[in-house]
């Protein structure tokens, strides 16, 4: 059923735009000068309209026009999946350049161009290859021929650039399949899962697996303790302490302010910060509620990473008053390598701690998140 709302908005754009709806002429036809014809017609007409009564008819071609209101290309509902807009798709996006920039390439591993993109891209990249026989049109899996020197004989390795070998068997690389520490519980490798280990079923070895507790800093100066046993739920026996890769400590400082956040908005936004000395996320500063979002852009350092929480009022389109609370992880290009890999590795767990949050943000540039980019995101 068409809405008398809808029917207002053709009529308008009709107005409006008189030249894309001409009159259609009268067409000549040569029987309509019989007029015996005519009473047949009238006939035919009123016996088809006798027998096709209360039944709905098809609507012709014609009848069938793109809805003046909607945007060519998006359903109703959809929005741009870059900006979040309403009014174009993303093919269109005015910020499509800067979102093409942060894109990383899966053969070069470079950022700023797809794998579509890629100048090291061969012929090959975008079909079948097998590693085994090296020919084009099917996988490993499916290749007819034996396996040889593992069936990776024509493989490309990400990290050294060789042929021969996958990265998860690559000298290079001593995680292997874990890059965040581990390895299989069952014989300590890392270069599979332990449900796809080959001593799945021996249990002398399961016990035995990986370092218990060396005691030895890794490359971070940290202390990782390696486990093994069968009540482990995932493959992933490195359990780290609470100053390991997995998250710094969270004070209970943090928890109460955000929860004050939250409930009784006695703040706008909260800026975190973690202090080697103690292992622990602090609190640097708390936001007054009359604070606006450029006092908050403007306490974050700009050759240091920090944590924030930033509780963003706004008004719908509905002309309702609603609150999203972000959460930015703020990652300078000026800061220091390992303040970042340190303030990376501890995102997860320090969220986790965060109950109520909406909307996650991660900025290396003010411009990154922008007011713009803020409003944008919370519509």
């Amino acid at each position: 059923m068409v809405s008398k709302r809808q029917k207002l908005a053709r009529k308008r754009f009709k107005e409006a735009h008189p030249n894309l709806f001409p009159k259609p002429e009268p067409s000549k036809d040569p029987s309509s000068s019989d007029p015996t014809k005519k009473t047949k017609k009238k006939k035919l007409e009123k016996s088809n309209g006798a027998t096709l009564k209360g039944k709905p008819t098809k609507r012709s071609g014609s009848a069938l026009r793109k809805h003046p209101l909607r945007v060519p290309g998006m359903r109703p509902g959809e929005s741009c999946f870059i900006c979040k807009s309403k009014d174009h798709i993303a093919k269109l996006c005015p910020e499509k350049a800067q979102w093409e920039n942060n894109k990383i390439c899966l053969l070069c591993r470079q950022r700023g161009h797809s794998l579509k993109n890629c100048p090291e891209k061969s012929d090959t990249a975008g079909k079948k290859y097998c590693y085994n026989c090296g020919e084009v049109g099917h996988s490993l899996s499916k290749c007819p021929k034996p396996a040889e020197d593992g069936g990776t004989k024509f493989a490309s390795c990400f990290i050294c650039k060789e042929r021969g070998h996958l990265s998860k068997n690559c000298p290079k690389n001593e995680h292997g399949i874990y890059p965040k520490g581990g390895c299989c519980k069952i014989c300590g490798g890392v270069t599979h899962l332990a449900r796809l280990c080959p001593n799945k079923g021996n249990k002398d070895l399961a016990s035995s697996a990986g370092p218990q507790n060396t005691g030895e800093p890794d490359r971070q100066g940290l202390q990782s303790v390696y486990r093994s046993g069968d009540d482990l739920e995932d493959d992933f026996i490195a359990e780290e302490e609470a100053n390991s890769a997995s998250g710094m400590a969270v004070s209970d400082e943090c928890k109460i302010k955000f929860l004050e956040l939250k409930a009784k908005r006695n703040f706008r936004f909260i800026v975190f910060k973690i202090d080697e000395k103690v292992q622990q996320v602090m609190v640097e500063r708390l936001g007054e509620p009359t604070e606006s979002y450029d006092d908050f852009t403007a306490c974050l350092p700009h050759n240091e990473c920090r944590y924030a929480v930033f509780d963003f009022d706004f008004i719908t389109d509905e002309n309702c008053q609603k609150s999203k609370i972000f959460f930015i992880s703020w990652s300078p290009d000026a800061a220091k390598v390992r303040s970042k890999m340190l303030y990376a590795s501890s995102k997860d767990r320090f969220k986790r701690e965060l109950d109520g949050i909406q909307v996650e943000l991660q900025a290396t540039d003010p411009s990154e998140m922008s007011i713009d980019i803020i409003k944008a995101r919370a519509f």
